[in-house]
């Protein structure tokens, strides 16, 4: 089993806890990304709820840019993909962590990209009082985000993905 220390957590802009992800392992570090991969990650919610992800998944984590992905696998032939917009991440001991600033993207196989959270990102802006900046580099992050994805582009290229995983699995 994965070591249950690796972990992944988000947090809110005013630095309060949103959630947390346990049973990571690492697969990767480049000069970009952290990659981090679990079958069936255990989810602390920050009302101190918990679930597990019911497939397993890459998190796929920028380094130096706003957005990290989780890569989902249905299936062996079916990847999902959810991109956070959120600050970049950074690694303390163990602990990956970032700051989710609400805006997301969706693409389930065979479906179009999805932005989906506004409301959400609206009702964050006023509540942390998210600077002009800020706000225009989540929403610009977003904007350059969706072609790649659509076109399947690193990072969001489901053969390397598959292959990131598989190395993963080898691990486990």
């Amino acid at each position: 089993m994965p070591s249950p220390f690796i972990r992944l957590k988000s947090f809110k802009h005013d630095g309060s806890s949103h959630r947390m992800w346990m049973y990571l392992t690492e697969v990767k570090e480049d000069s970009e990304f952290y990659v981090l991969g679990a079958k069936n990650a255990r989810v602390i919610e920050h009302d101190g709820r918990e679930w597990r992800a019911s497939e397993g998944a890459l998190y796929i984590l920028s380094k130096h840019r706003f957005y990290n992905v989780i890569v989902m696998f249905n299936s062996p032939d079916q990847l999902s993909y959810y991109i956070n917009i959120a600050s970049p991440s950074i690694k303390v001991g163990n602990t990956y962590e970032f700051i989710d600033y609400e805006l997301d993207l969706k693409k389930y196989p065979h479906s179009p990209v999805k932005e989906i959270d506004w409301g959400e990102f609206e009702q964050a802006c006023r509540m942390y009082a998210y600077s002009e900046e800020l706000k225009t580099v989540a929403v610009r992050t977003m904007k350059e985000l969706e072609p790649p994805l659509r076109k399947g582009i690193h990072p969001f290229d489901d053969k390397e993905n598959r292959a990131l995983f598989e190395e993963f699995l080898k691990t486990c």
